[in-house]
């Protein structure tokens, strides 16, 4: 009897052992939570007093890119280019830049990359016209009003060209975008 009762004994320390390690462990879990949600509390309080005393203008770095990008309304073609930041505007900020670049607007502004935008009533230089000069193909741009600006002679001699393609030529023939013409170009080669 008396194994019994050490027996019961030990299984009744043992189920209380178990009992209050699980109330110490919710005590400590209780006490974790709310010592957060008291850290959580000081961090907002902090947020709201703080103050930002600086203010940082963004300025273009040195090797900032501009893209300019321009809309032609006579032929309604968009070109754009990009292009390092010239020296002029480096380690200026937004208002100094639209000063440099007056006739343009600011679309986005950061340190590497500056956006800009303008549209212009000419016609832009994409507009190609392909012809010939002296036994080889010739290329010039057509200009706002009409006329031809030669631009230069190509390699691709036009003896070795079927007669119907010289007289194209010869008449000149119209080709828009930078592309076309290299394509075009490229089947007399």
């Amino acid at each position: 009897m008396r194994k019994w009762g050490i027996v019961v004994l030990a299984i009744i320390l043992f189920i209380l052992s178990i009992i209050s390690g699980f109330i110490v462990k919710s005590f400590l879990n209780f006490s974790k939570k709310e010592e957060q949600q008291n850290d959580m509390v000081l961090a907002i309080d902090e947020e709201e007093k703080s103050v930002d005393t600086s203010s940082v203008d963004t300025k273009v770095s040195p090797n900032a890119e501009v893209v300019l990008t321009q809309t032609y309304k006579r032929c309604g073609h968009t070109v754009t280019k990009r292009e390092i930041a010239p020296r002029e505007i480096v380690n200026l900020d937004k208002a100094k830049v639209q000063e440099y670049y007056s006739d343009w607007s600011i679309d986005e502004f950061s340190q590497s990359e500056i956006k800009l935008s303008r549209s212009v009533s000419g016609m832009c230089e994409e507009h190609y016209i392909v012809g010939v000069s002296d036994g080889y193909i010739t290329i010039s741009n057509k200009n706002d009003s009409g006329e031809y600006i030669f631009k230069g002679k190509t390699d691709i001699a036009t003896q070795y060209l079927a007669e119907d393609d010289i007289h194209k030529l010869e008449d000149g023939i119209e080709i828009v975008g930078r592309e076309n013409l290299n394509k075009f170009l490229e089947d007399f080669e």
